[in-house]
Order: C-alpha cells, then sequence, then structure tokens
C-alpha cells in the first residue's frame, strides 16, 4: 500500500460493540493475596482446556483461559474488546492488516518476558476452532518489534477481531514459547505456564483443579491467594457442601435446590448474565431420507415445546427465545419464541406423512448440569409422537464428539456463546464437525465475510438470520441463568466484575470477607 492511502482505525481507544474502559492500575499498592475460596462447580474439564491452541469455542474453556493465561483483547466489564496483552491495535483501511502493540512489562508465570515472538508462536500453533479457516486467511505473520505484531490477511478480513472473543476461538491466548518447545505439548497440558493471573498447581481429572495467586500479574495483584475447584454433578451435593461450610459457592441451584437456597438465610442466590442460547440444532435435516428434512416436521418440533416452563424451571429469571442473537447486538434479527401448541405440531406432522409421529434417532442433550432441559425437551416431542434415542456423555465427550463431526444425522442441544451475531453464526456455518448449512445461505454468508460495505454486511446478516427463522433451521428454547449458592465468606457480587461469562471472573478481581 502507498502512504497515502494507509488509512488506520485506532481501536484502542474507540467503542466497538461495548464500550472500553480502563483495566484499573497495576501499579497501584495492594496486599498480598489472602485465603482460599473453594467452588464446587457442575461442570467437568479436560487438559486441552488449559492450552489455548487445543481451547475450543464453549464457554467452558475460557474458565480455566482466564485464570491461568491471558489475551490479546478479552470482554472485561468494560466492553468485549478490552485492551489486555496489547494495549492498543489498528486496522487498515481494506482490513488486510492488522497490528498489535503489546503491553511492556507483562511476565509469564516463570518470569520469563511476554514478547511479540511468543504472539507470532501462539498463533500460529492454534489448532483449534476455526484455526483452518483463519489460519488460511493469513498471508504473513510476523514481530516487528518486541512489543508490535503484524498480522497481513491475502484478503479483506473484517471480522478478524469477533474471532478472537470467547465463544469463538481461543486464539489471541498467548502462551510462552521458549516454555512450550521446551517441554512439549503434552507436558505443557499437565503443567500449564501463562500470562494469567492465577498459576497452575495441581489437577485431578473429575476431581478437582487448584490454582494459586500470581503476585506479578500485571493488571492487578490478585486478591485471593489461592482457588481451588470441586467437579461435584449432583446439585444436592453442592448444596449441602456450600451449607457445611466446606466449599463457599455452588454453582447451577435449579429447580427445588433454586428455592431451597433462597430459603437459607445463610446463603445469598446469585445469576450471572449468560451469552448463552440455548436451541436444539438439527443436524439430520440435510439427509433427505430423514423425516427432520422436511420444514414442517422441524417447525412440529418446536411447537411441541414449552419453553416458558424449560425456562421457569432450568433457567430461572430469564425466559423463552425465538432466535440466538444477544440482545443489544446491532446485527442481530429478534423473532418471537414459537408458542407451546402441541396440537398444531401433531397437525403439521400429519400433513408431512407422520400421522403417528415417527422415530427420530439419536439425541444428546447438552451436559455439565443442564441434561435433564434436555431431556424435557425429548419428553414434549414424545407427547406429539416423535420418539428419540437420548445418550448421555460427559462435557469433554459431548464437545469432542460434536467437534468431530460424529453428530451429523442426530439431534443435539447446543448452545452459541459468542457475544455476537457473526460470531455464533461462523461456528454453525463453518461446515467443521457435525454442523451444515444450505447452500444459499452459505454464499450469502461468504460473501458477508468479504464485504467491507456495512450496509451490505447488515442486509446479508439479516436476510440469513430471516432464512433460518422460515426454515426452522435450529429450534431456539431459551435463554440461560446459572444461578449459584455463595456463602457468608465471599464479598459482594463476584458476577457484576463480568457480565458476559457465567461463571465467576475475572479471578484476580474476587474478594473474602476480612
Amino acid at each position: 500500500m502507498k502512504k497515502s492511502k494507509k488509512r488506520w482505525l485506532v481501536l484502542g481507544a474507540v467503542i466497538l460493540i461495548g464500550g472500553i474502559l480502563g483495566l484499573g492500575h497495576p501499579g497501584a499498592l495492594a496486599a498480598s493475596p489472602q485465603g482460599v475460596l473453594k467452588q464446587a462447580i457442575h461442570w467437568s474439564m479436560s487438559a486441552d482446556w488449559f492450552d489455548p491452541a487445543t481451547g475450543t469455542f464453549p464457554i467452558p474453556v475460557f474458565f480455566p483461559m482466564y485464570l491461568f493465561h491471558d489475551a490479546l483483547l478479552k470482554p472485561m466489564s468494560g466492553g468485549l474488546y478490552t485492551p489486555s496483552l496489547a494495549e492498543s491495535w489498528t486496522i487498515s483501511s481494506d482490513a488486510r492488516v492488522f497490528e498489535f502493540k503489546l503491553r511492556s512489562g507483562v511476565k509469564f508465570h516463570n518470569e520469563e518476558p511476554l514478547t511479540a515472538e511468543d504472539v507470532v508462536f501462539s498463533l500460529e500453533r492454534y489448532k483449534g476452532s476455526q484455526a483452518k479457516m483463519i489460519q488460511g486467511k493469513i498471508e504473513k505473520v510476523e514481530a516487528v518489534h518486541p512489543h508490535l505484531v503484524r498480522i497481513r490477511f491475502k484478503e479483506p478480513f473484517p471480522d478478524f477481531l469477533e474471532y478472537l472473543l470467547p465463544g469463538a476461538t481461543s486464539m489471541a491466548w498467548i502462551v510462552p514459547k521458549k516454555y512450550v518447545q521446551k517441554v512439549g505439548e503434552a507436558e505443557f497440558k499437565k503443567h500449564p505456564v501463562g500470562a494469567g493471573p492465577y498459576k497452575f498447581v495441581e489437577y485431578s481429572p473429575g476431581v478437582k483443579l487448584v490454582a494459586e495467586a500470581f503476585p506479578g500479574y500485571w493488571r492487578k495483584m490478585p486478591n485471593v491467594k489461592r482457588l481451588e475447584f470441586y467437579f461435584i454433578p449432583e446439585p444436592a451435593t453442592r448444596l449441602a457442601m456450600v451449607k457445611r461450610g466446606e466449599v463457599d459457592i455452588a454453582t447451577l441451584m435449579q429447580g427445588v435446590f433454586y428455592e431451597d437456597v433462597k430459603r437459607s438465610p445463610s446463603l445469598r442466590l446469585l445469576t450471572p448474565k449468560s451469552p448463552v442460547a440455548w436451541m436444539v440444532y438439527l443436524a439430520a435435516q440435510w439427509d433427505p431420507k430423514s423425516p427432520w428434512s422436511d420444514p414442517r416436521v422441524r417447525k412440529a418440533a418446536s411447537l411441541a415445546v414449552d419453553r416458558k416452563t424449560l425456562a421457569d424451571i432450568f433457567a430461572p429469571g430469564v425466559g423463552p427465545i425465538g432466535s440466538i442473537g444477544l440482545e443489544g447486538d446491532p446485527l442481530a434479527t429478534h423473532f418471537p419464541a414459537d408458542p407451546y401448541d402441541p396440537q398444531q405440531a401433531k397437525k403439521l406432522l400429519a400433513e408431512a406423512g407422520y400421522p403417528n409421529g415417527f422415530h427420530g434417532g439419536k439425541f444428546y442433550p447438552y451436559q455439565g448440569g443442564y441434561w435433564p432441559q434436555g431431556e424435557q425437551v425429548a419428553n414434549y416431542w414424545k407427547a406429539v409422537g416423535i420418539s428419540m434415542d437420548t445418550s448421555l456423555l460427559d462435557k469433554p465427550a459431548l464437545l469432542a464428539t460434536r467437534e468431530g463431526g460424529k453428530m451429523k444425522g442426530t439431534t443435539f442441544i447446543d448452545n452459541p456463546t459468542a457475544p455476537t451475531i457473526g460470531g455464533r453464526f461462523s461456528t454453525l456455518f463453518s461446515g467443521r464437525g457435525s454442523y451444515g448449512n444450505y447452500p444459499d445461505m452459505q454464499a450469502h454468508w461468504e460473501q458477508y465475510n468479504k464485504t467491507e460495505d456495512l450496509k451490505v454486511r447488515r442486509d446479508l446478516i439479516t436476510r440469513i438470520q430471516k432464512l433460518a427463522y422460515e426454515r426452522t433451521m435450529w429450534i431456539p428454547l431459551t435463554e440461560s441463568s446459572s444461578p449459584a449458592a455463595f456463602g457468608p465468606r465471599v464479598k459482594g457480587n463476584p458476577y457484576k466484575i463480568q457480565p458476559l461469562i457465567w461463571f465467576t471472573c475475572p479471578f484476580e478481581d474476587i474478594e473474602l470477607v476480612n
């Protein structure tokens, strides 16, 4: 590009989707971290999630990301694109060149300084969600100098920053090049070293995860010295633990447990916001021999579900949804939720040639404590004649099966988590794993990703959302909430410091009562 034609958009200090505010004062005086905070959590983890290179897109992956690592930019309480390891960035006028100015003085847990070489290494070694697509667009990644990284794309990539957000990829979370090369990929997963607020101490699969404060974290010294997370799948056990004071937080209190916490004088019930939109993904619809290929059948399955009851039981405080975009996303189109109408559902099934119903194949409810919601959906379908073979997998196995394409031809509960509609479609239209698409919608999507014209982009993504709704391409169910029981030792409301993720973070801001 000629110099006269270079126009740069400096984004480190402007509003993109949410406002970007300061992150605190790294040099501020603080007491040393104190105390131990214990949580009984409802989901399990995989060691793959400790390495940004193998992180997948679901939000649970970002639990260890926010704990052990840090990113070029990430959602914080001030906005989606909050400068972190990159204190600012620029984008060329043709959206082909991105430059990230790195924050100076940042150190990894092994005291090695973080430099542009680590960023280049992390971007190039990424092999998780969307890796093939993104890296296929890259022409060159270079360390211009120790604190400046330049990424040049082969074609305009105006949505690149969206792909760096939680719910899309873990590509922008940076690891120490020298350490990874020294210990190897397998060992790094066993003993991860990052630039985040907490250092890895111990991980027992299916049992617990332990972390210790890293006083040298650039943003601020963590308040709590030690964090312990216990994997407890049974909500009754989690509730009993927090009542006895064995843990300070017990996650996912639904139904009768939700009411129990409300009645407990020693506990507080807090509910975080969540970017999750629960939906049924009908992966069998692209099989012309499957009943699910008929849009009348898919509409019948949607009308058979009582979303209001689902929300009341499994997501207290939220409601039914008719589309998967988040409120506040300027490009998201919102449609009304389908009503609960089992009689109309039966009528549509009869019109489609299934007056006595049909067998719908395998059905995978979501895990991590949410499988009862999926089972209830299957019960609603059974009431109108759609029988399913329900298969329960633990969360790492469920995600691996979905990512590996082994759910093609099945039906499964999904939970789009990216904070933008473009980010959500980037997964659902990626062609990866168990997902599919229609040719006309795929063409619109590819055009959307290439054009720089804002009006054309808005028209295209609006058209895509309308087609998905008209075809009942998926069945939106409810918004999500994750009510948790908090004991008396936890100060304030940790959920307020991170409004986009349902677990308590950023971890360095959590405090205990003195």
